[in-house]
């Protein structure tokens, strides 16, 4: 069994991703529907053919993300990713896992700010077993104490080996909303052993309801996943609703490292949205790093390093959530020319884009994304969370003509937005030359 807490690529057009070359054989499976239903519990069900005949994935996206966290249980939802696989009623830790094996299948729990997705990957031939090994390991989760206290090494290992991007983007979020999508995705260390097994099962009931559960599937009938949903027995409950607010401001964070690492940002569009096209495409206008490896690339924000004096990378980020969004330039550079990159990045984001660069950006997105549409597991990912967030699914071929839409003009208003805006700041490293947010806007 595998859990981390990635999100899909093909949902993510308005998040983090490298450029990748088209495949031909993508084209054919922009084309394909999903369908989607509503069960009278309000759980929403899709499915869609999978693009490898044979192969079975299934996912269920329950809106239990660290937004929906209170002060008083912060990292619940990481010790709940963390804990995917361990015993319920219906069957124990090892039962699972030797079934789930046993049938040649696997499975993953990921998880982010919104949701925390299950996710079972079988054969045409095992999919009655699998789902209901799938099914056991989501209801009556019972967070056995002695089954916590074994799994805190491997919590600890996760929290040691992030990576310094992801921990300034985790900071960015908390300087922008504070609270809500500002809680971070990691548990603290100080609160591993706090979170037991009364508030892990309080969150669950809180949140593991009818109407904030998704369920999607690849290669699979669509009546199964109707019966599959209907089966869960989640509650009817309404549950909680919360909406993002967004305050702007700064963090910093000084640590023993050999470089410095900042980002920029400001407030843009969610997925409720149409404007979440036009900050995807304008992430590629801008740049998304060097689309060969080790190559030097010719976007806004390459031109902007590419004078600096040791080594230094300036990438656009559109981080688009249910309800808001982030906009901003993630920066890796030497300590030394920190405060000389930081003012070529923003000097570069008030110069705004041209037809060329908002043409160049459509194509390398539209050919991400057909890239990613080769993969069931994006593509499912993709699928499950937009029913989660924004209650319905696009295919890859209405994404398409959603991104062919995008006029130079929305693209530029989006930018102007950003560059005018509240703006949000975060930086972790050696960040004795960053400059402060108040220096730059």
């Amino acid at each position: 069994m595998v859990m981390n807490a990635s999100k899909s690529f093909l949902f993510s057009l308005a998040k983090r991703h490298y450029a990748a070359a088209a495949s031909p054989k993508a084209a054919s499976c922009s084309s394909k529907e999903v369908q989607v239903t509503t069960l009278p519990n309000k759980m929403r069900i899709a499915s869609m053919e999978s693009p490898l005949p044979g192969l079975c994935k299934v996912a269920v996206a329950i809106k239990a993300g660290s937004r929906y966290e209170k002060p008083d249980n912060l990292g619940v939802s990481h010790i709940l990713r963390s804990s995917a696989g361990l015993t319920t009623k219906c069957a124990s830790h090892f039962a699972i896992s030797k079934n789930i094996q046993q049938i040649g299948a696997t499975f993953s729990a990921t998880s982010d700010r919104e949701t925390i997705v299950y996710m079972l990957e079988t054969n045409n031939e095992n999919v009655e077993c699998g789902l209901q090994y799938l099914k056991y390991a989501m209801v009556g989760q019972e967070f056995r104490p002695w089954e916590l206290t074994d799994n805190i090494p491997r919590i600890k290992y996760e929290i040691a080996i992030v990576p310094p991007q992801v921990k300034v983007i985790d900071m960015l979020h908390k300087a922008a909303y504070r609270t809500g999508l500002g809680n971070s995705i990691f548990v603290k260390k100080y609160n591993i052993k706090k979170i037991g097994t009364e508030t892990l099962q309080h969150f669950v009931a809180t949140n593991f309801l009818t109407n904030r559960t998704s369920v999607a599937g690849v290669g699979i009938d669509h009546n199964t996943l109707m019966h599959f949903g209907e089966a869960l027995g989640f509650s009817c409950e309404e549950g909680e609703t919360s909406k993002a607010k967004y305050y702007g401001g700064e963090m910093r964070k000084d640590t023993n490292s050999h470089l410095a690492y900042a980002i920029i940002a400001g407030e843009s569009a969610g997925l409720n949205k149409k404007e979440v096209f036009a900050y995807a495409v304008l992430r590629h206008a801008l740049g998304t790093g060097p689309s060969t490896k080790r190559g030097v690339g010719c976007s806004p924000l390459c031109k902007a390093v590419a004078n600096s004096l040791g080594p230094a990378t300036a990438q656009a980020l559109a981080m688009a959530h249910a309800d808001s969004g982030l906009f901003g330039v993630l920066i890796s550079c030497s300590p030394e020319d920190a405060n000389n990159v930081v003012l070529s990045v923003m000097k570069a984001l008030k110069a705004g884009v041209t037809d060329s660069d908002v043409n160049r950006a459509k194509a390398q997105l539209t050919s991400q994304l057909l890239y990613c549409s080769e993969s069931a597991d994006t593509l499912l990912n993709d699928i499950v969370n937009q029913c989660a967030l924004m209650g319905g699914a696009k295919s890859p071929a209405h994404l398409l003509s959603d991104i062919a839409a995008v006029t130079t003009s929305e693209v530029q208003q989006a930018l102007q937005k950003i560059v005018s805006g509240k703006k949000s700041m975060a930086a972790i490293g050696s960040i004795h030359n960053v400059p402060y947010l108040a220096d730059i806007i």
